[in-house]
């Protein structure tokens, strides 16, 4: 925060530009906003959740742009109609306190489901502020095809410490993605969320090619020796695969790894 008050948060790479940003250590003092939006790790978003509990207004709309699955349902728990799903490939690394390389916008997307006008007032105000964004009704089909990219781009850049487009270069890591991506895809189809392997496993390609430079938060969590989100994408993946008795091997392991990753503590650089 202290160097976000003294010189803004910098963006650099696909956008080079600063912006002022008021960083607070409490929302004591600070009005109820009009739009919420939850881009914690998924670890924290029932404590995020606590936190502005009773700060919100009443017309106050939440947005998740999160990791995994099982944030919209604790949004919604709590909102209940003013709680909108979102997904995003926007990539970013965080290259310094205050400083920000881009690495592509990505795709951004806001659930309509239950309210058609919020969404599209919601995409309206990121598309104006140079995020561009579009509405899907089928917010659930969206949040799952966000955790399917996840489950197979995030795990295998996090174990053999790549950027995205790396994935591509190797017929062993592309038949990998492949593989994990038709486990995912089963344990949709099982849940009633109807994705096809052939459109899913070219999103796959599409955001790794698009964000080639980017290096995944779990590879920068692993590098950091931080808390990883694999629990909330593979895992929850392995989970919903026990639920509808689908056999999930590959992102039972993929699991397991990033789990012992971050037992280990900080990666050496070099």
């Amino acid at each position: 925060m202290s160097a976000i008050r003294e010189r803004g948060v910098r963006v650099v790479g696909d956008i080079d530009l600063r912006v002022e940003v008021e960083a607070r250590a409490s929302i004591d003092g600070i009005a109820p906003p009009e739009l919420l939006i939850v881009s914690t790790k998924s670890y924290d978003t029932a404590a995020a959740i606590e936190e502005c509990r009773d700060w919100v207004g009443k017309d106050t709309k939440v947005l998740t742009l999160q990791n995994g699955l099982g944030n919209l349902e604790l949004l919604r728990d709590w909102r209940a109609e003013r709680a909108f799903g979102g997904t995003t490939t926007l990539g970013a690394n965080l290259l310094e306190p205050g400083k920000v390389r881009l690495s592509g916008l990505g795709k951004t997307v806001i659930g309509s489901d239950l309210d058609q006008v919020g969404a599209k007032r919601i995409a309206e105000a990121f598309s104006a502020g140079g995020m561009p964004a579009s509405v899907a009704e089928d917010v659930l089909k969206e949040t799952w095809a966000k955790a399917v990219v996840s489950s197979c781009v995030n795990p295998l850049t996090a174990i053999l410490r790549v950027p995205n487009g790396s994935l591509l270069e190797s017929p062993a890591t592309s038949r990998m993605l492949s593989e994990v991506c038709r486990e995912c895809v089963d344990v949709a189809n099982a849940h009633g969320i109807r994705l096809s392997h052939i459109s899913m496993i070219k999103r796959v390609r599409t955001v790794a090619r698009d964000t080639r430079s980017n290096r995944s938060s779990m590879l920068q969590d692993v590098e950091r020796g931080k808390r990883t989100e694999i629990a909330y994408i593979n895992g929850a993946i392995v989970r919903h695969g026990l639920a509808r008795n689908v056999k999930t091997p590959l992102n039972l392991t993929l699991l397991a790894m990033v789990e012992s990753l971050e037992r280990q503590g900080p990666a050496e650089k070099g």
